[in-house]
């Protein structure tokens, strides 16, 4: 997904991190999603944090847009959009241009709206046409994925590069008449660590 961005938003992704809400299934369940599924549609829905179940600033997940592949070094696109509630986007670094560049001097995003139309103009890419693999698979025959470094995000697209097998979006498969069922067992499982973000020498080299 990374690859896939232009220069400017290359550089606030390289930049930037998200808050996510707390419980942020329990938050976003009145809201609907986009019919692209990339996020939340913006209609003022999701429950306000006083009326969630008990939480801690503190323990609210900050993570880096990119995450930093272990072994390779390699930068990925890992944001789950519907939860998220704010984005930070750190200034640019000394040296690097100013011209044309989106949040030169950083910025903390709060207004959903804004959050999330920035986080969807950097994903919208990954599901065009011209990129996109579609799996088919034979009736009442089990599918397995293995989606390491995945984006967990509601679509059946993935990218069409060599990489796409090793960082697709997550996956839904098919579509279905009323009486029929799909069965679907998710399997994951907790890191011991936070993700690593990129390093200094990557926010100078893509901001």
């Amino acid at each position: 997904m990374f690859a896939l961005l232009p220069p400017e938003l290359q550089s606030v992704a390289v930049r930037a991190s998200v808050k996510y809400a707390p419980h942020p299934d329990v938050w976003m369940a009145p809201a609907h999603a986009k019919s692209t599924g990339l996020g939340i549609e913006c209609e003022a829905l999701e429950m306000d944090f006083s009326e969630l179940p008990p939480w801690e600033e503190a323990k609210r997940k900050t993570l880096p847009v990119l995450w930093k592949t272990p072994g390779t070094g390699e930068l990925s696109f890992q944001v789950h959009p519907c939860g998220v509630a704010e984005l930070l986007v750190n200034p640019l670094p000394a040296g690097a241009a100013h011209e044309g560049a989106i949040y030169p001097d950083g910025a903390h995003l709060t207004n959903l709206k804004e959050v999330r139309e920035l986080l969807y103009t950097m994903q919208r890419p990954t599901i065009a046409p011209s990129v996109r693999i579609l799996v088919f698979s034979v009736p009442l025959s089990p599918l397995l994925t293995h989606l390491p470094s995945t984006a967990c995000l509601p679509t059946r697209l993935a990218r069409k590069r060599p990489s796409a097998l090793s960082q697709p979006l997550h996956t839904v498969m098919g579509a279905f008449t009323p009486d029929q069922v799909r069965t679907f067992h998710q399997c994951n499982l907790a890191a011991s660590d936070d993700p690593a973000g990129p390093s200094a020498e990557d926010v100078r080299r893509w901001a």
